[in-house]
């Protein structure tokens, strides 16, 4: 279980394929109600998205099929993960309308301003999350959106609630931690979406105004 818990912050190997291939089944209708969320939001215009840490691909697959005018990014600090992101969505990067990028939040100050910035599930795994936020915070245009996925403590699979913090990785025990983390790094208006129900929920959506 160590070892499991310890791919999910970079899948690397044969068992990080592994990990991919499960995180397409497992959150995949979480990433794709993410970006549809986003959608009411925002409207479908020429912008400018990046998706930090994309995984598999599935949220860049629906980002491109929603945005269809959208310049797309996903970077992401897993080979594994880039390579399973640009097969889902051959056609896309082929057509230079996804671009991905081995990197992290650093790498984002090539490409503001940026429109919007999604991450689903990868907050537990910023050990520094408010330099993280506010690097995202600066790179955003004004009144730019963050749209930040994840899920509480109580609420995730034993294994990670176990494991994840061993591995330095950082739990969140209710909206209102999330919501003085981003306020604390710059942004305003934040608003709250659960999917599913509040009992057993799918996952959580912050979004966050620059």
């Amino acid at each position: 279980m160590a070892m499991i818990a310890k791919q999910f912050g970079r899948p690397h190997g044969p068992l990080g394929r592994l990990i991919g291939h499960g995180m397409a089944r497992g959150n995949g209708n979480f990433g794709r109600w993410v970006v549809g969320e986003i959608r009411k939001e925002r409207p479908d215009e020429a912008i400018r998205i990046v998706e930090l840490g994309p995984g598999p691909g599935v949220a860049l697959e629906e980002t491109l099929k929603l945005f269809p005018q959208a310049q797309v990014w996903g970077i992401d600090l897993s080979p594994e993960m880039l390579s399973q992101s640009r097969k889902r969505n051959l056609a896309a990067v082929e057509g230079n309308r996804l671009s991905l990028m081995k990197g992290d939040s650093t790498s984002l100050a090539q490409l503001q301003p940026i429109d919007i910035i999604l991450a689903n599930h990868v907050l537990y795994f910023w050990h520094q999350a408010a330099a993280e936020l506010a690097r995202l915070h600066d790179v955003l245009r004004p009144g730019g959106l963050l749209a930040l996925g994840y899920q509480l403590r109580q609420n995730m699979p034993p294994m990670a609630q176990t494991h994840f913090p061993r591995q330095g990785h950082l739990l969140y025990e209710s909206d209102t931690d999330v919501e003085t983390l981003l306020a604390d790094s710059g942004f305003r208006s934040v608003m709250h979406r659960v999917m599913g129900s509040p009992e057993s929920p799918h996952g959580r959506l912050a979004l966050g105004l620059a």
